[in-house]
Formats: structure tokens, C-alpha cells, sequence
């Protein structure tokens, strides 16, 4: 079985469990976070600045996009869906900022829509780099629609089934490319890296309460937030110094 036809098993028996499983809707439990504490006047202090590092990989990331971009050392989709990922790390920073400020399915819905940019751009950098160059230019902004809507759907509809597809998306597609896929770069650890952290960081999500009752000073949902800015910067560092493979290592 090819790597495309693995893939596309995989996303249909996504879809076929997403429809047998039916509606999902938000629990409004999900904004009861465990750490409500307030210092300097700011509503769930902990939550909000733990977010200072998702923002810096985004930060450092166009500003390496830019010197690049500069000397034409990257290809113009290249350039494209960095400029979106890093731009998303900045979104998501805001977006969340203001969701921790005043939890509630409104502003949620901004701190999900800079993810949605990250999670699609992040799709078509695992596609550019291992799969096939040529056809990102055609699918970037498709995807990263894709991405979004995923986002409105659930506003819309109050159903996050095409938003948890999307979202779990690099899941599936990275353990395929890395077994049938050839990286046209010579360092991929940043992807394997990245993805461990976003595991253990929905591992904290899920374990909120239980993390701030052990530790009695930091909660799982703070915790989420560093592991993922963790991951992110893992993915920036990669992207920074990694080589085009050359004709002898292929």
C-alpha cells in the first residue's frame, strides 16, 4: 500500500467514525479551568502568561522567514507557508490570550481559529517537505480554508467533529511520510520532537485539575500551554537549521 492510498484510507476512516459517532458539542465545563487565580489584576493570571511562549517561536520564526526570504534561500511556497505557520503562532499567543481573559465559547472561538492557521500550515509543511513540493502551491490555501472552516462549522452548528478531524490531522499524516515518505531536508527530529510535546500537552488539557491538586502551584491547562510552545519552537529550530539533502545522502 502506497503512502497516498494509507492516507487516504486513514482520512476515510476518520470521516466513517466522525459520522458513526455523531454530534460533539462543547461542554461548557471545558472553560472551568482549575487555576482561577488572579494576580495583577489579570483573571486567570497563570493560564494568560503561560501563553508568552507559543508566541516566541512565531516571533523568531518571520524574522527568519524574512532574512531568507531576503538572500533567496527558500522558494516561494516555502515562503508562503511559513509566513502562515509563524503568523498563526502569533494569532494563537492573542487568540488565547483573550480566550483565558474571559473563558467562554466566544472568544474559544479565536483562540481555535489561530490553532486552525498553525494545524494547516503545518499540513502542508509535512506535505511540501515529504511528499510532494510541487502540488503545495495548489492545496496551501485550500488547506488552510479547510482549517478555518473547521472552526466556523463548530460555531455554527456546535459541532466540533470536523474541527477534531483537522486538528488530529498531522497525527496521521506524520507517522505515514515518515515510513513511506523521503524528506527533501536532512533534519525531520523537529517534526518527531514537536509532536511529542503536543502529546504530553493534551495529556496536561486533560489532566487540569489533577496537575494543580499535586502540584498546588501550576495546573495541567498551564502546563499544556508551555508544552506546546515547547513543540513549536522545536518545529521553528528545524526549520532553522536544516540543509537541503544533497544527491549522495539521497
Amino acid at each position: 500500500m502506497s503512502a497516498k492510498q494509507l492516507y487516504l484510507l486513514s482520512l476515510f476512516a476518520s470521516i466513517l467514525i466522525a459520522i458513526a459517532y455523531g454530534p460533539i458539542e462543547q461542554p461548557q465545563s471545558y472553560h472551568n479551568f482549575a487555576d482561577n487565580r488572579e494576580f495583577l489584576s489579570i483573571p486567570n493570571t497563570l493560564d494568560v502568561m503561560s501563553n508568552i511562549v507559543i508566541v516566541f517561536p512565531g516571533i523568531m520564526g518571520l524574522l527568519l522567514v524574512k532574512e531568507r526570504s531576503q538572500k533567496s534561500l527558500l522558494s516561494e511556497d516555502e515562503i508562503s507557508i511559513h509566513i502562515t505557520l509563524f503568523s498563526g503562532m502569533i494569532l494563537t499567543f492573542a487568540g488565547s490570550v483573550w480566550f483565558h481573559l474571559d473563558p467562554n465559547d466566544s472568544t474559544l472561538f479565536w483562540d481555535r481559529l489561530g490553532m486552525s492557521v498553525v494545524i494547516g500550515s503545518c499540513i502542508s509543511l509535512l506535505i511540501h517537505d515529504m511528499w510532494d513540493r510541487n502540488i503545495v502551491a495548489k492545496i496551501h490555501i485550500p488547506i488552510l480554508v479547510l482549517s478555518i472552516l473547521s472552526v466556523v462549522s463548530w460555531t455554527i452548528f456546535d459541532d466540533l467533529r470536523f474541527y477534531f478531524i483537522i486538528k488530529h490531522h498531522p497525527f496521521v499524516l506524520l507517522p505515514i511520510l515518515m515510513y513511506f515518505g523521503q524528506s527533501i531536508y536532512d533534519n525531520v527530529s523537529g517534526y518527531i520532537k514537536g509532536l511529542s510535546m503536543f502529546v504530553l500537552a493534551t495529556i496536561f488539557e486533560f489532566t487540569d485539575l489533577r496537575i494543580f491538586e499535586l502540584t498546588g502551584f501550576i495546573s495541567g491547562h498551564t502546563m499544556k500551554h508551555i508544552f506546546a510552545g515547547i513543540g513549536l519552537w522545536f518545529l521553528m529550530v528545524m526549520i532553522r537549521d536544516r540543509e537541503l539533502r544533497t544527491y549522495e545522502e539521497e
